[in-house]
């Protein structure tokens, strides 16, 4: 390391920087020929090679200048704001962030290159050992990481939960509850846009019999099979639902009554040539269906009762 007046460099920054028991790893580096001039105890510990001339070499064990080295961009700076007569600049740290494998430590960088009365331009280098910190970081981003990650499988177990809830079991159609619910919103906004609303009430018929004749899990496939059809014939606005038992209900939004009728025969032709398969057995059946526009005066207790009513009238 050659001679450098240190008490200058001492009045641009702290004098107890340079105390061999300090916490902080200072540098002093000639940018003429990226030459260490002075390095403190506590940049010795940390250093890769103390005989070294070079930065690089002596500091990180470098073949070669360091490609995240900060030195350059001061340099350009400093020779563009200073004027010839001046021999020294109090220009601002410049302040990051870097891993030193050699010391295997995270530490902040504050540097700044000073002009010297002698002319010479040095990199005054400080090193914080911030690893501590750095690694309690990692731990609360690891914490944040797991929490959202809890978080996220708590909503969608909520969410699941709540989906679950609005489902027939055996269907997987939405239940009466979820429908009663969500028709009381679609009639509302119904009555908002005045577009046409119709319902349609959709029983199986002597489904007892089927029951009676061939075994409840012969009169499940029955409800399962009508259940795929009704979802395989409706739009995706169209909210399908079962109330239980045989009953199904279907709210039809933006359709009147006519169109409602057309779905409705539909649907019974469909289900009448339809057979149910299970367990060598052919099951086939047929459906009464009850059919309702809503006018903006009735309420939807009148729509509900008054579809239940028409259903054999087909």
């Amino acid at each position: 390391m050659t001679n450098v007046d240190y008490n200058e460099i001492k009045d641009l920054i702290s004098i107890d920087i340079f105390n061999d028991t300090s916490l902080f790893a200072v540098s002093v580096i000639d940018l003429a020929k990226y030459e260490l001039v002075y390095a403190n105890q506590a940049m010795k510990n940390i250093m890769s090679d103390l005989t070294a001339l070079n930065c690089w070499e002596a500091v990180y064990g470098q073949e070669s200048p360091c490609l995240w080295c900060k030195a350059p961009a001061l340099l350009a700076n400093l020779q563009s704001e200073v004027h010839p007569s001046q021999t020294t600049v109090d220009n601002s740290y410049i302040v990051y962030e870097h891993f030193n494998e050699v010391a295997n430590r995270w530490y902040q960088m504050q540097e700044k290159a000073v002009k010297l009365k002698d002319s010479r331009t040095v990199l005054i280098s400080i090193a914080l050992d911030i690893s501590l910190q750095k690694e309690a970081q990692s731990k609360l981003i690891d914490t944040h990481v797991k929490l959202t990650k809890q978080t996220q499988a708590l909503q969608e177990a909520k969410a699941k939960l709540k989906e679950q809830a609005n489902r027939d079991p055996l269907t997987n159609m939405y239940n009466r509850r979820y429908f009663n619910e969500i028709a009381q919103k679609i009639i509302a906004m119904t009555k908002r846009s005045k577009e046409p609303l119709s319902l349609l009430m959709i029983d199986i018929d002597k489904f007892k019999n089927i029951n009676d004749t061939y075994g409840h899990n012969i009169g499940d496939e029955v409800i399962k099979l009508l259940a795929s059809r009704l979802q395989t014939m409706t739009r995706e606005s169209d909210i399908a639902a079962r109330f239980g038992g045989e009953e199904f209900a279907l709210i039809l939004p933006n359709t009147n009554q006519e169109n409602a009728l057309q779905l409705a025969q539909k649907i019974r032709s469909d289900i009448e040539v339809a057979s149910c398969i299970s367990e060598d057995t052919v099951v086939t059946f047929t459906v009464s269906i009850g059919v309702e526009e809503f006018h903006h005066t009735k309420t939807p207790m009148y729509l509900m009762h008054s579809t239940e009513q028409m259903k054999h009238s087909m």
